[in-house]
């Protein structure tokens, strides 16, 4: 296997620092928008979608210019769902036949893709649905999967993470009979709260700083929370449960209370998990989420704040690029409930049976996937290749290595779930490993071995997509494709129209 020699990445590496240093955030001096009062937290609308005759869920969304107020009193020109900043959370229920209508608005081509969702890959929203200037696209498909947190944001090939950076983002979440059965705080916006996690960087008048650094890309040094800096949320309940989505081009967050409290990890990427998990932090990388459940007293105030990761994640401590594992910020400040907020009962103890699970090993196909700066298996991504293609309907076997040695990866695979099986490196605490995922980070000279499972919807003429989630090494090559046929077909790529036609898959 070919290995990419890392000079080619570390010329000019005295610029490199200068930029490091930029985005690196100071304890002592807080991040621009962080000096002054805060503000309340905006909470994402609910979209209120409508049902047809034919029983079939309709959203619509826009992809638009606009401009928000992230810092306080300085409108920086954004983009945006059916807004100017981010977009609307979208709610759909296990067994719903959904359709998206999305219009692209902006100058340039975009697409739309819905992360973490099992569903065919016409509908995947991938590089290979393109939907140009004015144009349209209406996916649809069948929710089949359980009850968790997804989000949608584009997957245009190269330039996923400049338009993810501009503000295209929202939340999903999804239902069915066991969440809705479990006692978990529910009240969307009230005890029940999407916390949408950005960083950005901010030129001298308050715009977006989309300078890329040659290692770094699009990281920032000021986090945004649900479209602003330094945002407070005013607590009705005693128990209150986030939903955290890390929706950062290149940044992890180390998630964790000032006071160092303890609280519930309820969820992950894939939904509830089988029994809560105590914890003192979570570690999230770009495209993770995870549910927190949260105790809180009358009129207390706690912060909820990203915290320097012990060991530096298994980085050199003179490593050249500083990829942010010991900055510290605060997130989002927690205003506790009045006196007569009622104490909560206690928190339940099964949460999904169904989550504890394992892919079944025996007899799997079993894959090899080797990172290294922005290769995987020493390639880079091919719009034409097809690289991996599943042809039984019944769990694989990968086992993903970070090969190097100073630079974390990620990995997500679309239309599946998995569960990490073995987890081969130092820092095993410092990953959340447990329950469903579709996304996990990956230390310098790690390796995890994930029993992946599909949604089974043969077509060897559209790939998915296997990619680092952090969207600067994506774009730069870093993502592979498969398709999944019926046993014995093989791949024949046909690529769709830059309308975002669906062609004859509807």
């Amino acid at each position: 296997m070919t290995v990419i020699s890392r000079r080619v990445f570390f010329r000019g590496m005295v610029g490199v620092f200068a930029a490091s240093a930029l985005a690196a955030c100071s304890t002592q001096t807080p991040p621009r928008g962080y000096d002054g009062d805060t503000r309340p937290l905006p909470v994402p609308e609910l979209y209120e979608s409508t049902l047809d005759d034919a029983g079939t869920r309709h959203f619509t969304l826009k992809a638009q210019p606009g401009s928000a107020e992230i810092l306080p009193d300085v409108r920086t020109e954004t983009w945006g769902f059916n807004g100017g900043f981010l977009g609307p959370t979208l709610r759909a229920h296990r067994g719903d036949h959904v359709r998206v209508d999305i219009a692209n608005e902006l100058d340039t081509m975009t697409t739309v893709h819905w992360h973490g969702m099992k569903l065919p890959a016409w509908a995947d929203g991938g590089p290979h649905s393109p939907i140009e200037p004015g144009g349209a696209w209406s996916p649809e498909w069948e929710i089949i999967q359980p009850a968790a947190t997804l989000w949608y944001h584009p997957h245009p090939h190269g330039e996923t993470g400049l338009h993810c950076y501009r503000g295209l983002a929202g939340m999903i979440i999804l239902d069915d009979e066991v969440s809705e059965s479990v006692a978990l705080p529910s009240e969307y916006g009230v005890d029940d709260v999407p916390l949408v996690i950005l960083d950005a960087k901010f030129t001298g008048d308050g715009q977006l700083d989309e300078s890329i650094d040659p290692d770094l890309g699009l990281i920032g040094d000021t986090p945004v929370v649900n479209g602003i800096t330094n945002a407070h949320f005013d607590a009705a309940t005693r128990r209150v449960r986030f939903r955290v989505l890390d929706g950062a081009t290149m940044r992890f967050y180390n998630l964790a209370f000032s006071d160092h409290r303890p609280f519930h990890v309820v969820g992950t990427d894939q939904g509830l998990l089988e029994t809560p998990v105590q914890v003192e932090y979570v570690l999230m990388g770009p495209g993770e989420r995870v549910e927190i459940v949260v105790d809180l007293e009358p009129g207390e105030d706690v912060r909820l704040q990203s915290q320097p990761l012990d060991g530096n994640f298994g980085l050199p401590e003179d490593n050249p690029v500083d990829f942010g594992f010991q900055d510290a910020f605060d997130l989002l400040t927690i205003h506790g409930p009045s006196d007569d907020a009622p104490a909560p009962g206690p928190l339940p103890q099964e949460l999904d049976p169904a989550a504890a699970a394992v892919p079944e090993r025996a007899n799997a196909v079993e894959r090899e996937f080797v990172l290294n700066t922005f290769q995987i298996n020493g390639r880079s991504m091919d719009m034409s290749r097809v690289d991996v293609t599943v042809d039984r309907d019944r769990p694989e076997i990968w086992r993903v290595t970070n090969e190097n040695a100073d630079w974390p990866h990620n990995f997500h695979i679309h239309d599946c779930r998995f569960k990490v099986l073995e987890f081969d490196n130092n820092h095993v605490a410092q990953v959340a490993t447990y329950g469903w995922k579709d996304t996990v980070a990956i230390p310098p000279r790690g390796a995890v071995t994930l029993g992946v499972e599909f949604g089974w919807y043969p077509d060897p003429s559209v790939p998915y997509m296997f990619h680092c989630h952090m969207l600067f090494h994506e774009d730069s090559g870093m993502m592979g494709q498969f398709v999944i046929v019926e046993q014995g077909q093989e791949a024949d790529l046909k690529p769709m129209s830059g309308g975002g036609s669906i062609h004859d898959h509807a």
